[in-house]
């Protein structure tokens, strides 16, 4: 009778578990959250938002997983898993020692604090993902992301028509007021002319637009595998509507990527099949990029700037800045979370006026942050996890594709260490890379 009810319990408890990583997904975008704002949230008496302890509903669901795990957990379990792999455990101690130290030498421990914690969660998430996800519910993922996609492409759509956010129940996904006036919005200037770019849910067009491309990517490359028409339909509508939204975004990067990925697609093995029984799809698909591209501000966008443009400018003085941090604080990095309290220090002596935004390249950041030390453990992980990546005998298939995107997209930006969003996706998708698929 014991044995029967533990089975029951345990079956429900990996229901629940299911249930709970399927919504962590689906909320991925949202970015509704109560903030909180102790004294080390501010920079110069300035409120930060990347300083500011926030508690987003996906945190709640990754804290309730969390909970779900241990308590299915058996003591047994726990025991072997100590026991194995003893020089992983021994490296995660000297990188977790190294860390530490940084934090207590930073300007600001308390944010260094804060931000262990988020980076255990989001390993753990990661970590999480990799076990998780096997074969028989991968296309489970497929639909969330589907869905979710959907969701922020036609808000974005409807955005970019209204010019300004829509309101009402969007509030609660984490929709932010605001129109082409509001102090600090992302507009595009063509010809003169300002235009809102759409935020989605996102808290930055270019997070959005790192969403939609990474997600369809990972859809557009696992098609093969829908059977059901109705499903696939879905799919091909969230590809559809992904690309009219991403183009909304005006984001240069993400959509130049966007089209090299398609086309790398169409001359893979699976591209060149679903060419043949997919036509009509790809006739709307080429005719909205072509529409876009030319009859569009995306052109423009696109092709008319110059290496004077602002926001250029702005993210070469935080490459500098950013060298200038990890230059003085070599080894062990300038602390977690303590990259704008280092950086208003170096700005306050040369300029009045200043940007106050973390540098625009994850590698540098993370340099800057954890040092040489930290650095060196993090490209050593990328290495293994290209060799993840790439271990299937196709070249290209998307871990390989998401990988490679993932790292030119941390090049030129750094939402995926530093908001909320970014640092899900990253994640689940690193841990998407390195899940065996074993049912």
């Amino acid at each position: 009778m014991k044995a029967e009810t533990g089975f029951l319990l345990s079956a429900q408890n990996s229901k629940i578990k299911s249930a709970l990583f399927f919504l962590i997904l689906l909320f991925l975008p949202a970015q509704f959250g109560q903030h909180f704002w102790p004294n080390f949230s501010y920079v110069l008496g300035i409120r930060v938002d990347y300083l500011s302890p926030t508690i987003y509903i996906t945190d709640v669901l990754i804290l309730l997983l969390f909970v779900f795990l241990i308590t299915s957990l058996r003591k047994k379990i726990i025991q072997e898993l100590l026991k194995k792999q003893f020089l992983l455990y021994l490296n995660l101690s000297f990188l977790g020692l190294s860390i530490l130290i940084g934090i207590m030498l930073s300007k600001n421990p308390q944010a260094g604090l804060y931000g262990i914690l988020k980076l255990i969660e989001f390993v753990f998430l990661g970590i999480y993902a990799s076990r998780f996800v096997t074969k028989t519910n991968f296309k489970k993922v497929l639909f969330v992301f589907s869905i979710a996609i959907i969701f922020e492409a036609l808000l974005a759509i409807f955005q970019y028509i209204q010019q300004g956010s829509i309101g009402g129940l969007f509030y609660f996904f984490g929709e932010r007021a605001f129109n082409g006036q509001t102090p600090g919005i992302a507009n595009a200037s063509i010809n003169g002319s300002l235009v809102l770019r759409s935020y989605g849910t996102f808290s930055h067009p270019n997070v959005l637009g790192g969403y939609l491309a990474i997600g369809m990517t990972l859809i557009l490359f696992n098609l093969g595998l829908i059977k059901n028409k109705i499903e696939k339909n879905l799919y091909l509508g969230s590809l559809l509507l992904g690309t009219l939204a991403l183009a909304t975004t005006l984001s240069r990067i993400t959509i130049l990527r966007w089209i090299v990925i398609l086309f790398i697609f169409f001359i893979s093995k699976e591209g060149k099949n679903f060419l043949k029984k997919n036509r009509t799809f790809i006739l709307i698909l080429f005719s909205l990029i072509l529409f876009f591209l030319f009859y569009s501000p995306i052109f423009l966008r696109l092709f008319n700037f110059n290496l004077h443009d602002e926001s250029l400018s702005n993210r070469g003085t935080l490459i500098e800045s950013s060298l200038e941090i990890i230059k003085n604080n070599l080894f062990f990095g300038a602390g977690l979370n303590n990259f704008l309290i280092e950086l208003a220090q170096i700005k306050q002596k040369n300029s009045v006026i200043f940007y106050l935004q973390p540098v625009h390249n994850i590698f540098l950041l993370v340099a800057a942050q954890a040092g040489i030390i930290g650095l060196t453990y993090s490209l050593f992980f990328l290495a293994k996890t290209f060799k993840k990546a790439f271990e299937k005998k196709e070249l290209i298939n998307y871990k390989s594709i998401i990988f490679l995107s993932i790292l030119i997209l941390g090049s030129f930006d750094h939402y995926f260490l530093t908001i909320q969003q970014g640092q899900l996706l990253l994640s689940f998708m690193l841990g998407l890379i390195w899940a065996k698929f074993k049912s």
